[in-house]
């Protein structure tokens, strides 16, 4: 901070003060109080201007601006502005801006040549100069602003001000345009909404300091938040559960209206969008966050999924969009730094408290350098596993949401502890896609259904499509499970048995008896009656292990954690592709379910009945089958052959090469989840796995503790083993295993916490 004041006051030793006018009567499009400009020079702290949104932005020091040439040779009031776009010109990197500048220079000199009136206008002229004055002095410096994304969004929203004003580059036109004096008023308001954005950018760029003053320790600091990076709408792992954009021509009426609420000044600052599973909610955040992502007026994205730990777990939902945030706005960077200066450890405090010091508080401070249209978009909050901290957090949100500068769209099934935080709120922009008008969704499918079944060898008929339009009925699940089943086999034969179809069958839900029909056709299909018994079992413990996995495996990852051999795994996975993925990633190929209205289906006996998962029996299974192949994993020690306990792991040669090479994708998963396994297997045969858990404590706790160290998840190691001794309480057990437990939990937690943790032999010595 010493250096940032020394940097203010060198400034104004070694400058002639030169001070921009006051505007207390100038208007603010976005109702910001503003106070009089002081002058400049002044040592107005860095700190200050992110903390305090009442402190006006600090003109910089005077230089004299450069010499340049203009188009115009009658007349040049515009040196600075000249001198300012001369100076960005010298970098490519500027290019969002100079389009920019160099458009509203072109505006302002025809503007000159067409207007007769222009005292008004005038004075708005100066202010501009001494804008520029101050801009040039920012950006021309050793160290310029990068030019993050809300930097690019504002010199968006200058040239969008100019469009709609003129609207043409025709001279004659716009001359004619201005001869009528409401049309003059029009333009001055929209070049002070300019001079609105323009200081906005040199808010970004002044605060440009921090990153001098903290270089690689402020990266550090946001990188101690732990983000969920993926999590974020486009993240790689967005691959491995095939999230879609909106087919072409479909849901243009709901993209429409989100877009609506996006660009109004006023009204709600967060919005929800609800529907019963299948309906398209992911489908459409993926699109909105696409879209707004192109135009830089995207802020932040947490795309929650239960395929995924880090993007189930509500704990990491908001030092992700902190840490996104940071991202995108630097003032914002700078007094969310401020905030893990003073508390290290904020990202670990009760939602209540992260939201409003990390994101609300920082926000407020930094409103006046913020774009007026950023979006925050969180997409399947239902599918996080805390209920309750789910509810915690969008309380807090919307109690906060009318001091927000910036909006929140927020999609969910309408499950009871959302539902209820939301009416409590008096929230009234909400869209509920299950009760959309439904010309207009079957309209969507229609046009969806046909798209994608066009390349079949046979054409599909008008007639067949209604069909599977009606059955679908407001779930777009249902026509991509069809299409996938259609294209599956023989297409007309798999099209006839769904059409002619009945869902007359007891114990079916009437909200989900099309879907719930239409995942019976698939699985009788690929349960035959022509298969062999043993083949069928392994279907059927393939299918249950992918319903029941934490997070999705891939084809080799699923034959090692089975003990089976690659090639019966994807020949049980082959008949099930039409309710299952298997990723596309560029790393490997991940088998996930298609949609989670398909474990939601397996999972209820009541409607899968006889193809129904019992989670208890399965997670039983599967936390067995863990520890079986942590047991034959071969070496039980030193599994990298690491030289020495005096190297630190990294500073070992090729040890990222040799951890992928020694700790397959199966040994990792029964590493990190035989806990969660165990946990979720209730009321089940407790003797067995009281024995199995004694077994794995006894003979294979430093092995276990090697491969989570090896991977930096030694932190993890201490959640699991509190599973474990949470779960043994619950049972009758020896008191021995209990304290193996114990002792577990101490020497995990020991060796996690401490600085011998680098370096992985230490386990041993």
């Amino acid at each position: 901070m010493k250096r940032i004041r020394k940097f203010w006051k060198s400034a104004k030793d070694g400058s002639p003060s030169r001070g921009s006018p006051s505007r207390p009567e100038t208007p603010s499009p976005n109702n910001s109080v503003r106070g009089a400009t002081p002058r400049a020079g002044s040592p107005v702290a860095v700190s200050a201007l992110v903390f305090n949104p009442l402190v006006p932005v600090p003109s910089s020091p005077h230089i004299e601006p450069a010499q340049t040439k203009t188009t115009d040779t009658s007349t040049n009031n515009w040196k600075n502005l000249d001198a300012f776009l001369e100076a960005l010109k010298r970098s490519s990197a500027f290019s969002p801006l100079v389009s920019a500048i160099e458009d509203l220079s072109w505006f302002i000199r025809t503007y000159e040549s067409a207007s007769t009136t222009r005292t008004e206008y005038d004075g708005l002229r100066i202010k501009l100069e001494d804008l520029f004055t101050n801009l040039r002095v920012h950006f021309v410096g050793d160290t310029p602003p990068a030019m993050t994304s809300s930097i690019t969004n504002l010199c968006e929203a200058i040239q969008i001000e100019l469009r709609e004003v003129y609207g043409t580059k025709d001279r004659n036109v716009i001359s004619r345009y201005l001869q009528a004096e409401q049309d003059l008023d029009k333009i001055v308001g929209c070049y002070r909404r300019i001079e609105d954005h323009l200081e906005r950018v040199m808010m970004n760029a002044s605060l440009n300091t921090w990153r001098i003053v903290d270089g690689q320790a402020s990266d550090a600091k946001l990188d101690r938040l732990k983000p969920s990076m993926s999590a974020c709408y486009d993240s790689a792992q967005a691959n491995v559960v095939q999230r879609r954009q909106c087919a072409a021509k479909t849901r243009e009426k709901v993209i429409s209206d989100l877009e609506a609420w996006k660009n109004r000044r006023e009204g709600e600052r967060v919005y929800w969008i609800n529907g019963m599973a299948g309906t398209g909610k992911t489908t459409i955040a993926t699109t909105l966050c696409s879209t707004l992502d192109k135009r830089h007026e995207l802020g932040a994205s947490f795309f929650c999924t239960r395929s995924l730990p880090e993007c189930r777990d509500v704990k990491l939902i908001l030092p992700t969009i902190a840490y996104q945030l940071a991202r995108f706005s630097q003032p914002f960077r700078g007094a969310l730094l401020q905030v893990l200066e003073r508390d290290t450890d904020i990202h670990t405090k009760l939602p209540q408290v992260q939201l409003r010091r990390m994101i609300l508080e920082p926000l407020q401070s930094v409103a006046r350098s913020l774009p007026n249209n950023i979006v925050v978009v969180i997409d399947a909050l239902d599918e996080c596993e805390d209920g309750n901290e789910v509810g915690q957090i969008l309380q807090v949100l919307l109690e906060n949401a009318s001091a927000l500068p910036i909006k929140f769209l927020v999609s969910s099934r309408p499950e009871y502890h959302i539902r209820q935080k939301i009416r409590e709120s008096k929230l009234e922009s909400q869209l509920v896609l299950h009760d959309l008008d439904e010309k207009m969704v079957e309209a969507d499918i229609a046009t969806y259904l046909r798209a994608e079944l066009a390349g079949l060898s046979v054409p599909v008929t008008e007639e067949q499509i209604s069909m599977l339009v009606q059955r679908a009925g407001a779930l777009f699940i249902y026509a991509a499970t069809a299409i996938r089943y259609i294209r599956g086999g023989d297409s007309l034969d798999r099209l006839d048995s769904i059409l002619k179809a009945s869902s007359t069958g007891q114990g079916t839900l009437n909200q989900t008896k099309e879907i719930d029909l239409l995942y019976e056709i698939v699985l009788k299909s690929a349960f035959n009656n022509d298969m062999e018994e043993a083949e069928r079992n392994r279907m059927q413990l393939v299918l249950h292990t992918v319903v029941c996995a934490q997070e999705p495996l891939t084809v080799c990852a699923l034959a090692g954690l089975l003990n089976l051999t690659s090639a019966r795994v994807s020949a049980a996975l082959k008949p099930l592709w039409s309710i299952l993925r298997v990723s596309n990633s560029d790393v490997e190929d991940r088998v996930s379910t298609l949609h989670a209205s398909f474990p939601d289906y397996m999972l209820n006996s009541s409607r899968s009945r006889n193809f129904a998962c019992n989670a208890n029996a399965h997670n039983a299974t599967l936390a067995k089958l863990c520890f079986e192949r942590i047991e034959r994993h071969l070496p039980q020690f030193n599994i990298c052959n690491l030289p020495s306990s005096y190297l630190f792991d990294t500073e070992v040669p090729g040890i990222d090469e040799d951890v992928k090479r020694h700790v397959p994708l199966d040994l990792l998963y029964a590493c990190q989840h035989w806990a969660a396994h165990l946990e979720l297997s209730i009321g089940q045969n407790q003797e067995d796995q009281v024995d199995s858990l004694h077994g794995f404590l006894s003979e294979r706790l430093l092995l276990w503790m090697e491969v989570l160290n090896l991977t930096g998840r030694i932190d993890k190691g201490v959640i699991q083993v509190n599973k474990a001794t949470s779960w043994l309480q619950t049972k009758h057990h020896p008191e021995n295993t209990m304290l193996l437990t114990r002792d577990a939990r101490r020497f995990v937690t020991l060796f996690a916490t401490s600085p011998v943790s680098k370096s992985t032999p230490h386990i041993y010595v």
